[in-house]
């Protein structure tokens, strides 16, 4: 039970917020934002003097929830107040239909939630980075930079990990890892609904605004795991919440205050929340110079130093490092594009819709492929330019094989949600104007913009679908009030209940996390699932543990590749060995290697070494490690998994 302690505040937060806000939902936002904020200070504060222990978070986290839990017992009930954008719903009546959708997306959510909680982490990056970056700051008692042969491990925005390194601290294990995604999934849902509400939906909107929000096949996917497209999608949408507050209402610095903090949040998420926040943050700007016209530049200002304060640690970390507080990839593997033009802006534009146009039918697949090959011929322009193209080569997920659904959260379609959100679109700008419809066409163009600065900044890649999140769920609230104006009522009402139906296989079997087949997460081994994405390599790090076991090695040193699993090591050893186990880097070559000099590392002798490069160093000829003057000569082997023992 002391893993939920972090959740006490939370709850009181909500409660004590609430007291003063009419708005359950907006309620339950400022208390996630709030808890978010307190959860950045606490890390950063504990790291600075090396306390990120269980003893420290829990007694914290303790202190804070009995100083709450005794402020909101003490505090004076006020009156509640009745505000315009919490009243409009007053008089609306939840119909036995709408009732029957929010039972489905609580049946869908539920399974999502199942499914975090039985399965453990298992996708590429929560094995590389996002789980491995835990288990060293857990170590090093610390979120500090530390050498690595995985870069991603350090100048990655890093607060989803943060979350869950205070719940797997807490709870001595990684049971609960998933549930941060699954948390941000259910807030967003709310949030979006929120946004249609502000955007004039009633509350037949807003449920239709939830049930697409909800029945997005790749955030279905993204919940129950461990990656961080939902948990910043989350603070996006909380940010244009607070936008369009500000453009229906008066200037309110607790609404600015909002705006600071959760373009902050989204930032020291996922770096790509620049590219998600800069629109909004414009339009934002453009309200406050209409506003207030020459005090413009007091709550952009304010927004401004929020949203640094709340990076500072991982911006000083980086700075410190790399030399720049935003740091990226090597220059070998760029994100960005090389080159910038019209055409490569609508080449972008056309591969990143096509990765939503993959179907259960190959057939269709292939002549989305073809007719997105033709343009490009027209456009002049290589499909698969690596200018313009991170790996690989372009091509519809799915391809012409496929015969089922494609349920990977790394590139799985939105195809149904696209195509509403394109009739949407196409909806709203053929309607009339009306001064709802205005809010609703501004918050159209923000969300378009970010579709081009995306397209315009980023190279194409196979994952770039799970990068859109934040879109989709920020057209959902589009599409739930255009559904919910089609004369037809039974045609909205049948799209709904689709939309619900049809996401059940991506939540019941999703490749990584399945819940039924043969390799169901309740019929499969903890440890196997660790490996479900990546059988291959499973036999041998098992055999390499039961090496390290045998030996009774507990300080182990890593030599890996830049993308290579670090991970499930970690739990094998920690599952199999009774005494703590010591896991880091050694030999490192890239510039965390300076890191190197710090006590902590360079008094680290490990009595073994764990290989995955299939030339580990370059004596490689005598099969052997040098490292600190001492030799290891390779003592077990498979694939490419090679165990290097210490000869004393």
């Amino acid at each position: 039970m002391l893993a939920l302690l972090p959740l006490i505040p939370f709850t009181v937060l909500f409660l004590f917020i609430y007291r003063y806000n009419s708005c359950w939902r907006s309620s339950l936002l400022w208390a996630a934002i709030t808890w978010g904020v307190l959860l950045t200070f606490i890390t950063e504060v504990l790291s600075l003097f090396k306390l990120i222990t269980w003893g420290w978070i829990a007694g914290i986290w303790g202190l804070l929830s009995l100083t709450l839990i005794v402020a909101y017992l003490r505090t004076v009930k006020p009156e509640r107040v009745t505000r315009t954008e919490d009243s409009q719903d007053g008089n609306d009546q939840i119909s036995g239909f709408l009732l029957v959708l929010l039972g489905g997306i609580g049946f869908l959510v539920a399974i999502v939630g199942l499914t975090a909680i039985v399965a453990p982490p298992n996708t590429w990056d929560s094995m590389t980075y996002h789980m491995s970056r835990v288990l060293h700051w857990m170590q090093h008692n610390s979120v500090a930079h530390y050498p690595t042969h995985i870069p991603r491990q350090l100048y990655q925005n890093p607060w989803a990990e943060f979350t869950i390194m205070h719940f797997q601290l807490l709870s001595g294990s990684d049971r609960l890892a998933n549930l941060v995604q699954w948390f941000s999934m259910i807030g967003s849902v709310i949030g979006v609904s929120l946004i249609a509400k502000q955007l004039g939906a009633s509350i037949r909107g807003q449920v239709f605004a939830a049930v697409v929000a909800a029945t997005i096949p790749m955030g279905i996917l993204q919940g129950s795991s461990t990656q961080n497209d939902y948990v910043v999608s989350f603070w996006v949408i909380c940010l244009a919440y607070f936008i369009i507050l500000t453009l229906k209402s008066r200037v309110s610095w607790i609404t600015i205050v909002g705006v600071g903090a959760t373009m902050g949040m989204a930032i020291v998420t996922k770096a790509t929340a620049y590219i998600y926040t800069f629109p909004l943050f414009i339009w934002f700007s453009l309200i406050m110079i209409k506003r207030l016209g020459w005090r413009w530049w007091k709550p952009i200002l304010m927004v401004g130093i929020i949203v640094i304060l709340i990076n500072l640690g991982h911006y000083i970390r980086n700075l410190d490092l790399y030399g720049t507080p935003i740091a990226t990839a090597s220059e070998e593997l760029r994100y960005t594009n090389e080159i910038f033009t019209t055409s490569v802006l609508v080449s972008n534009i056309l591969r990143n819709i096509g990765l939503h146009l993959g179907t259960p039918i190959g057939i269709i697949n292939a002549i989305s492929n073809k007719i997105i090959n033709l343009f490009h011929l027209v456009l002049s322009v290589d499909i698969s330019d690596p200018r313009t193209t991170y790996t690989g080569k372009f091509g519809i997920p799915g391809g012409l094989s496929t015969l089922g659904i494609n349920a990977t959260e790394n590139n799985t379609s939105n195809t149904l949600h696209l195509v509403l959100i394109v009739f949407s679109i196409i909806a709203c700008f053929i309607q009339q104007q009306g001064r709802k419809q205005r809010y609703i066409i501004s918050y159209i163009a923000a969300i378009i913009s970010i579709v081009i600065l995306f397209c315009f900044l980023l190279k194409w890649q196979w994952w770039n679908s799970r990068l859109h999140l934040p879109i989709f769920l920020l057209f959902s609230a589009v599409v739930g009030i255009v559904l919910s104006h089609i004369k037809l009522r039974q045609v909205a009402n049948v799209i709904a209940v689709v939309l619900i139906i049809t996401s059940l296989p991506w939540a019941l079997s999703g490749r990584e996390r399945p819940l039924v087949g043969a390799n169901s997460i309740f019929n499969t081994s903890r440890t196997e699932q660790y490996f479900n994405s990546r059988s291959r390599i499973q036999s041998g790090y098992l055999g390499a543990s039961d090496v390290l076991k045998s030996k009774k090695c507990t300080d182990i040193g890593l030599y890996l590749g830049d993308n290579d699993w670090e991970y499930p090591l970690w739990i094998l050893l920690q599952e199999q060995t009774d005494s703590p186990v010591s896991i880091k880097h050694i030999n490192v070559k890239n510039i965390s290697a300076s890191k190197s000099e710090l006590s902590s590392n360079s008094q680290f002798i490990p009595c073994a070494i764990f290989s995955t490069k299939p030339e580990p160093d370059q004596t490689n000829q005598a099969e052997e490690i040098t490292y600190q003057n001492r030799n290891y000569p390779q003592a077990w082997s498979k694939d490419n998994v090679k165990v290097f023992i210490n000869q004393k």
